[in-house]
C-alpha cells in the first residue's frame, strides 16, 4: 500500500495537468525554435554543460547538526536518442555527470538512463512517461548503488509557440542506508534496505522574446524526501539563445541559482550555482 500512494504521488502531478488540458485543440505544427527546447520532441540531441556550486547554506538541521556542504560542481553530457515503436515515439535519454566533490577529488556521478515513451499528442502538446534506471557511480560523489523507477512528464505550448509550459516528475527505489530516527540526534547505521529515494519534481516553464532570445526557469528539480519529510527547491533564472539552421539547432544558455531547504532535508543546500549549457539537436527526419 505503501507503494501505491507514492506511485500516485509520482504520477499524480503528470496525469491531472493531461486531464487538465482542455479538449479539442487543434494540432499545431511547431516551431522549430520551441521544439529545440522541448524535451519531447522527437529530435537526435547532444548537451555539454558545466554547473559551478561554490558555497553551501550552513544553517541547523532539525537533528541538530550543522547542514553539509556537498560537491562543488559538475562537467554533463546528456543524450537523446529517438525512436518509434509501434509507432509511438521512445525517447531514451542518457545523462553523466563527471562531478567534483567538496575535498577537490573528480568522480563519476550515478548515470541517469531515462526512456520517455510519449503516446499522448493533442498538437500544442505533449505527455509521456516510462522507466527510469540509475547506474551507480562514484561513492565519492553520490550513491554507488542501483536505483529503479518511472518517470513521466508532459508540456503544453501556448501563444502561437512564443510560451512553453511543462512539468518532469521522476521516482526511483533502491538500497540505501537506515538511519535511526528514534534517537534524539538520528544515527547512520550499518544496515541497508530497499526503500524510496527523494521524488524529483521538475518544474519549468520558458518564454521566447524574439529573434531567438528567450528567458525561463533553471533547471528546478525541486526534491522531498520520504524518509525525512523535508524538501530542498532551486530558485533561479536562465537566459538562452536559439540557432536555428535549415536542418538543426543549437541552444545555448546560462542560468542562476540558489537552493531553499526545510530543516527536515538533510542534504547538502547550494547557496550559489551557476550554469553554461550548449546543446545541438537534429529534428528527426530533419
Amino acid at each position: 500500500m505503501r507503494y501505491l500512494i507514492r506511485w500516485g504521488l509520482t504520477i499524480g502531478p503528470v496525469a491531472i495537468l493531461w486531464l487538465g488540458l482542455p479538449a479539442g485543440i487543434l494540432a499545431q505544427e511547431q516551431s522549430r525554435e520551441s521544439a529545440a527546447l522541448d524535451n519531447t520532441a522527437a529530435a537526435w540531441s547532444f548537451q555539454l554543460a558545466g554547473q559551478a556550486m561554490p558555497d553551501y547554506r550552513d544553517d541547523i538541521l532539525a537533528s541538530g547538526e550543522t547542514r553539509p556542504e556537498g560537491n562543488k560542481g559538475f562537467a554533463q553530457f546528456r543524450m537523446v536518442a529517438p525512436l518509434k515503436v509501434a509507432g509511438v515515439s521512445v525517447l531514451p535519454r542518457l545523462t553523466v555527470r563527471y562531478s567534483e566533490n567538496k575535498d577537490g577529488d573528480w568522480g563519476f556521478s550515478p548515470t541517469d538512463l531515462f526512456a520517455l515513451i510519449v503516446p499522448f499528442d493533442w498538437g500544442t502538446g505533449r505527455a509521456g512517461f516510462g522507466p527510469d534506471i540509475v547506474i551507480p557511480g562514484s561513492s565519492s560523489v553520490g550513491s554507488s548503488e542501483w536505483a529503479y523507477g518511472v518517470a513521466g512528464a508532459v508540456i503544453q505550448r501556448f501563444f502561437n509557440d512564443r510560451m512553453m509550459a511543462g512539468l518532469l516528475v521522476q521516482q526511483t527505489w533502491g538500497r540505501r542506508t537506515v538511519v535511526d530516527l528514534g534517537q534524539p540526534v538520528p544515527i547512520v547505521t550499518d544496515e541497508i534496505e530497499t526503500g524510496a529515494h527523494p521524488i524529483i519534481i521538475n518544474p519549468f516553464i520558458n518564454f521566447q522574446l524574439g529573434k531567438g532570445w528567450y528567458i525561463g526557469t533553471n533547471d528546478l528539480q525541486a526534491q522531498y524526501s520520504w524518509e525525512f519529510g523535508g524538501w530542498k527547491i532551486p530558485v533561479g533564472a536562465r537566459l538562452g539563445y536559439v540557432l536555428v539552421q535549415p536542418k538543426s539547432s543549437w541552444n545555448f544558455y546560462v542560468e542562476y541559482a540558489t537552493d531553499l531547504a526545510t530543516d527536515d532535508w538533510p542534504g547538502a543546500a547550494a547557496k550559489n550555482k551557476y550554469r553554461v549549457n550548449v546543446s545541438y539537436s537534429v529534428p528527426v527526419g530533419g
